[in-house]
């Protein structure tokens, strides 16, 4: 059995979290079963200690919301919050609508790990259960809606119309769980899958159907964009895409709410790069190389087309950044990406899966470069598999930046 099935499923918690104080009753013996003692005597003096002890008793203030909050909460919930209310709003305020659905996500998984951990969470977590599948089913439809209207020829525009109409179904049917449940055993191959899995399958699911529609609605829209390509690459956007990639990692394997830093690291695979991974980092880069080498070679024989619309599009954006741009687009895709895909997610949905949902969240490429992307995918999956993910981020960081700087030249 591989080290990545051996793993505890993410939605199983080691140790239930003690009741709050205000929750457990009456302290003493009686409370823990024992017999009642006889009744105190009920003499002149007595009988007044007695009445002073019940009245005291009776005004005791009963638990205040805060209390009763901070008791349900599981442990790490209002750090979270803090952090997901700063960065979120940092986000807006800048304008970087992707790192604020990343943040947004982060937030769902935060509310799906506490409930997982404590069952009282889960009418908190209920409130927003239904975001990804209303919102992918509201997405997917719209995009259906404009497809629906689109040039491309009639049987086409069929075709991609019915499969985001399709897709926005089933993201709807999700929500349900006679749905949500065996997608998401059949996903992460778990028996009963808790809140945790049942949310990161919504989202696999919605990202690969919303990949083939997407593709074809890109691909009017970025010539336009390619004649202004810096408006594609900035360093606010960059560093903002990078925070919330980690911030999602972060909460999706259940820092602060289930687990401590040391387990954190190790459950994403974040060790520190050992002498003979530097061979494994040297070797991966390579592969990397002669991959991408051999794959244009056969686009630019086979599909000249395809290949002149992927270097454009390499090109614009190799030609509009300058070196620091080039490393802070490899910390961004290299840390970013692989903390996420290969580091949180990899181990429970496996490999091929997994690259396949790399690859689908790259529709700016033709299916050929995206193609060659997933296959981008199984090399860093093997990598991670057989090292850390340390070794895939420096393996994806350096081949990106070597990539640009050659483009550029």
């Amino acid at each position: 059995m591989s080290e990545e099935n051996q793993e505890r499923p993410p939605d199983q918690d080691p140790e239930p979290h003690a009741e709050p104080a205000w929750r457990s009753g009456p302290a003493g013996p009686a409370a823990a079963g024992a017999a009642p003692g006889p009744e105190p005597a009920r003499g002149p003096l007595r009988g007044l200690e007695y009445l002073e002890s019940e009245l005291s008793t009776s005004l005791e203030p009963s638990p205040r919301w805060h209390e009763v909050i901070v008791g349900l909460s599981p442990p790490g919930f209002f750090p979270w919050l803090a952090i997901l209310f700063c960065l979120g709003i940092a986000a807006l305020l800048t304008g970087q609508t992707e790192a604020a659905v990343l943040i947004g996500v982060a937030g769902l998984f935060v509310t799906a790990q506490g409930a997982d951990a404590h069952p009282d969470w889960d009418l908190v977590h209920l409130l927003v259960t239904w975001v990804p599948s209303v919102i992918g089913f509201v997405f997917l439809a719209a995009l259906a809606a404009l497809l629906s209207h689109s040039e491309f020829a009639p049987a086409t525009r069929m075709a991609v119309t019915a499969v985001a109409g399709l897709g926005a179904l089933f993201c709807l049917l999700s929500l349900f769980r006679p749905v949500a449940d065996p997608l998401a055993s059949l996903l992460f191959r778990s028996g009963a899958p808790g809140h945790t899995q049942r949310l990161a399958a919504r989202l696999v699911v919605f990202s690969l159907l919303l990949a083939p529609s997407a593709w074809f609605a890109l691909r009017d829209e970025l010539s336009p964009v390619l004649d202004e390509p810096n408006l594609l690459v900035t360093s606010r956007g960059l560093s903002g895409s990078l925070v919330g990639y980690v911030v999602l990692a972060l909460a999706s394997v259940g820092w602060l709410v289930r687990r401590p830093l040391r387990e954190t690291l190790a459950r994403l695979g974040l060790t520190p790069v050992r002498l003979r991974e530097l061979a494994v980092i040297g070797a991966g880069v390579a592969a990397l190389w002669l991959f991408n080498a051999g794959s244009e070679w056969a686009q630019k024989t086979v599909f000249p087309t395809l290949w002149a619309d992927d270097q454009k599009f390499i090109e614009s954006l190799a030609q509009v950044m300058g070196p620091g741009q080039m490393v802070l687009l490899g910390l961004s895709a290299g840390v970013g990406e692989e903390i996420t895909l290969r580091g949180a997610l990899q181990p429970r949905l496996g490999i091929v899966l997994t690259s396949l949902l790399f690859a689908a969240l790259h529709v700016q490429y033709s299916w050929y470069g995206i193609a060659s992307i997933f296959v981008f995918g199984l090399i860093l999956g093997v990598i991670r598999q057989r090292s850390s993910t340390t070794a895939a981020i420096l393996v994806h960081m350096l081949y990106d930046v070597l990539a640009l700087t050659f483009a550029k030249t």
